[in-house]
Parts: C-alpha cells; structure tokens; sequence
C-alpha cells in the first residue's frame, strides 16, 4: 500500500472538526480535549501501519494525555466548550505570499482510510473518555509520565508511540 507525504497536526485537526459538524448529531461534539486525542490516536495509528510519522509537531505528555501545542495554543479560547470554528495556520501560495488560512484537507488512498478508522472508532467518546484511556498503563502517555514531570510538558517520542500502537496491531483478538 502506498503512503502520501506528511500532512499537519492542524490539517488533521480540522478534518476531524469538519467530519464532527458533518455527523454531529448524536455524537459528543470536539471540545478541545476530545479533538487533541483524536488527532493524537490518528498519528499514533498511523505510524503504527506505516512506520512514518503522520506529522511532523510533537506530541507532549499533557497533564490530561498527549497534546500537540500548535493546537493548544490554537484553540485554547474554547476552554470547555465546543470548538465552533477550524484552525488557521500560515501557508505560502504560489506567488509566494503568506497567509493565515483555515483549511479542510482532502486525504485519499490509506490515510483516508486511517482517519476515517480513527473517526469511526472514536467517535462516540466525550474528550474526557478519550484522555482517561490515553492514561492507561502501558499506554505511550503513561510511560513517560513515569519517567518525567509532566510540568515540563516532555515530548512522547515517535518510537514509543508506534511501538505501542504496533503491539496493539499484532496482539491476537480475543
């Protein structure tokens, strides 16, 4: 199966916005917390089916689970409540101008299929559901949380994270 290039932790982010307001009814809306985990398992599995990274920002062990501090910083304003808008980040056009733009990208072939997964899996859970289960042990949050301070906010390596998620792709289903 062939990979596309890299994408954004913001692109991912606003893909997962977009198919939350597409699908809101019934389902708990992206509050900040919901919508940094979800961003965070679609890095995760992906770099456990494809062995490369989904984007290029860290993840750092948070207090309440991994967080990108793009996003943080980003959509911090919402507090609690739901996220009612994408988020910007700069891009250079073709006449080389910078802009502050807010874009849903279009993902085909296995990173559709990637996002889509994690949607379809996730989903259902509020945001504090989704940083509960980023907490439990052997989790890539709680192995570094037990070795750093959480006040320093410490990035979660890629290799933790995709040696994690692969294990998870090879344990026998019970």
């Amino acid at each position: 199966m062939q990979y596309q290039a890299k994408t954004a932790a913001m692109d991912v982010a606003n893909w997962f916005l977009n198919k939350c307001w597409q699908e809101g009814e019934g389902i708990p809306q992206c509050d900040q917390l919901k919508l940094y985990k979800l961003v965070y398992y679609a890095h995760a599995w992906y770099l456990a089916f494809t062995g490369t990274a989904l984007f290029d920002e860290d993840v750092e062990a948070w207090p309440h689970g991994p967080v990108v501090r793009d996003l943080y910083i980003e959509f911090k304003r919402f507090g609690r409540k739901p996220i009612n808008r994408l988020g910007q980040r700069l891009h250079v056009d073709q006449d080389k101008q910078a802009r502050m733009m807010a874009l849903v990208p279009q993902y085909d072939g296995a990173m559709e299929q990637i996002l889509n997964s994690v949607w379809d899996t996730y989903k259902e859970y509020t945001g504090i559901q989704l940083s509960n289960s980023t907490h439990d042990k052997g989790e890539p949050w709680d192995i570094v949380s037990r070795h750093y301070s959480l006040h320093m906010k410490p990035k979660i390596p890629n290799e933790i994270i995709e040696q994690v998620f692969r294990n998870k792709l090879n344990a026998p289903s019970s």
